[in-house]
């Protein structure tokens, strides 16, 4: 089970907020796990590898700010997806079952006027299977599109021969996909997906900026934001349709390095 909640979040004064909240974020879906499950959010907190969720910043201000100015009585949106059936039951459980009065963010206390986990409302959240996503793609007969474009809405990075890379390269971008769906789902997929991406697969069209997000350390880690489009230049049926399919996974695992603390939020945009 793979889902994704959306949640609206209000203040009841004007405040001034670090510019970047994911890792805020991070700790307020784990304060809320521990609520519920601790011995799941011990395990999340404590796990080595990818983070079996994700987290975002706020979703609707811009990001690359130092600095976010909020105003009272207006909807902030902050997102968290889980990748396990157990991770995923939990957060339905904490979040849509029982949803949670308050949330917390760098020390300001925000009300929950809203929990969504419908496409149809938030195209942000949702919930599917990886059956249901690879049976969607991978079964289909008719001609499967060549092109396939994503949002990177938040900043995007990924480690590639011991550098931090800004820029969301095809390789990298189905690489980091194929590794999370094959680190999380009952479905294996082939690790020649990160080559079919390098080999294959170009950039057609793009609008990225580079945006900064701090660190714990003090320093800076640099990614992309804005929009790809991906064409793969050959491939028959199936890589076609794994390619589409990874990219509607996007929506859920997140792209790249530090997606748990809002780095990486990405979806597929159009059909």
């Amino acid at each position: 089970m793979l889902i994704a909640i959306t949640l609206a979040l209000t203040l009841d004064r004007n405040a001034t907020l670090p510019g970047h909240l994911g890792r805020a974020n991070y700790a307020a879906t784990l304060a809320r796990l521990q609520a519920v499950d601790p011995p799941l959010a011990q395990a999340i907190h404590d796990g080595d590898g990818p983070k079996p969720l994700t987290c975002s910043s706020i979703l609707n201000l811009p990001v690359g700010r130092t600095e976010l100015s909020l105003r009272a009585g207006e909807r902030y949106f902050v997102r968290v997806t889980g990748l396990q059936e157990v991770v995923s039951q939990a957060l339905a459980a904490c979040l849509l079952a029982e949803r949670p009065p308050t949330w917390e963010l760098d020390g300001h206390l925000f009300r929950v006027e809203e929990a969504i986990c419908d496409a149809a409302i938030d195209a942000w959240s949702g919930q599917a299977t990886y059956e249901a996503l690879a049976a969607q793609q991978l079964t289909r007969g008719d001609n499967v599109e060549r092109s396939v474009r994503l949002q990177f809405a938040g900043p995007t990075a990924f480690k590639s021969g011991g550098m931090t890379v800004p820029v969301p390269m095809p390789g990298l971008v189905f690489g980091s996909l194929v590794e999370r769906w094959n680190a999380f789902s009952p479905i294996t997929l082939s690790p020649d997906m990160r080559r079919f991406g390098e080999e294959v697969m170009a950039i057609s069209h793009y609008s990225l900026r580079s945006v900064p997000v701090a660190q714990k350390s003090q320093g800076l880690r640099i990614g992309g934001v804005g929009e790809v489009t991906y064409r793969s230049l050959g491939g028959d049926r199936y890589w076609l349709g794994v390619m589409h399919m990874l990219a509607d996974f996007a929506r859920f695992g997140g792209v790249g390095q530090q997606t748990a603390t809002g780095m990486g939020q990405v979806r597929k945009v159009g059909g």
